[in-house]
C-alpha cells in the first residue's frame, strides 16, 4: 500500500490545481475588489465590479433604471442578505436573472446573458421571489398583469364594476391578483357580457376569489375584458353571484 501513496497525493494535488482555475469558481470571485456597501447590491457598467456604480436597497419598493442606467449594467455585486433580481424589461418583465446573497458576477457569463440589457430590478427574500411581481398590488386593488406570475406591465382596478378594461387592457391580462375583500368575476366582453365554452361546457365568468393570485388559463386566456366584484353568502359559491 505504501508504494502507491506518493501517486495518490500527486493526483489530488493536480485535481486541486485544475479546480482552482476552472471558470466560475471562488478563484474567479476572489479577483473582485468589492466597493458595494454591506446591505446593498450594486450594478457596474464594466465587468468585474469596475467602472461607474449604482447601489440599490433590496428592501425598497418597485425599482427601475432611469435613462442613464437603462441597458447599461455589465456586472453585479450583491452584498445584501436578499436575492438580487434583474429583468430585461420594465416592471419585472422579460428574461429574469437571480444573483444569490453574497454573489458577484459578470452578467455576460451567466446563462441569461443580460449584460447591457437590464431594465428593472428588485430584492427578494428567496430565489423564487425573483420570478413573481404580485407584491406590487396594494391592498384593496384588483390587479391585472401582462405576464404570468404578476410580472410585466400592471394595471390596478378599485371600482366594484369595470364595464371595460379599455383598448390597452382588453384581452391582455396573463395573470391576476385579487387583493380585495370581495370575489372578482371576469367576462370576455365589455359590459359584463359573453361566455366561454370548453369541452362541451359553458362558463359565464372566470372567478378569482378574494386574496387569490393566479395565471389566466384556457379558455379564459387572452379574453378578459370587464369585471365586477361580488360578495358570496349563504354558503353558495361565488359563481352564483357573478
Amino acid at each position: 500500500m505504501r508504494q502507491f501513496l506518493p501517486r495518490a497525493v500527486l493526483g489530488l494535488a493536480l485535481v486541486a490545481l485544475v479546480v482552482a482555475f476552472l471558470p466560475g469558481t471562488r478563484a474567479t470571485a476572489a479577483s473582485w475588489t468589492s466597493t458595494c456597501a454591506a446591505g446593498s447590491f450594486c450594478l457596474y457598467d464594466q465587468d468585474g465590479g469596475q467602472g461607474a456604480a449604482l447601489a440599490a436597497d433590496p428592501t425598497a419598493p418597485v425599482q427601475g433604471l432611469d435613462a442613464t442606467w437603462n441597458d447599461r449594467a455589465r456586472s453585479v455585486d450583491n452584498q445584501s442578505s436578499y436575492w438580487a433580481c434583474f429583468y430585461a424589461d420594465a416592471s419585472y418583465g422579460g428574461t429574469v436573472q437571480a444573483v444569490r446573497p453574497g454573489g458577484q458576477a459578470n452578467l455576460a457569463e451567466l446563462g441569461t446573458r443580460l449584460d447591457g440589457k437590464v431594465t428593472s430590478f428588485k430584492g427578494a427574500k428567496s430565489k423564487a421571489g425573483c420570478f413573481t411581481g404580485y407584491e406590487r398590488c396594494a391592498t384593496g386593488q384588483l390587479c391585472l398583469f401582462a405576464e404570468e406570475s404578476g410580472r410585466g406591465a400592471m394595471t390596478a382596478l378599485t371600482d366594484d364594476e369595470v364595464p371595460t378594461f379599455g383598448a390597452d387592457w382588453n384581452g391582455r391580462a396573463a395573470s391576476v391578483f385579487n387583493h380585495t375583500a370581495k370575489h372578482a368575476c371576469f367576462y370576455p366582453k365589455p359590459d359584463l357580457a359573453g361566455f366561454w365554452t370548453a369541452n362541451g361546457s359553458t362558463y359565464r365568468a372566470f372567478v378569482v376569489l378574494s386574496g387569490d393570485s393566479t395565471f389566466v388559463p384556457a379558455p379564459y386566456a387572452g379574453t378578459l375584458s370587464s369585471d365586477r366584484l361580488v360578495t358570496a353568502s349563504g354558503g353558495r359559491p361565488a359563481t352564483d353571484f357573478c
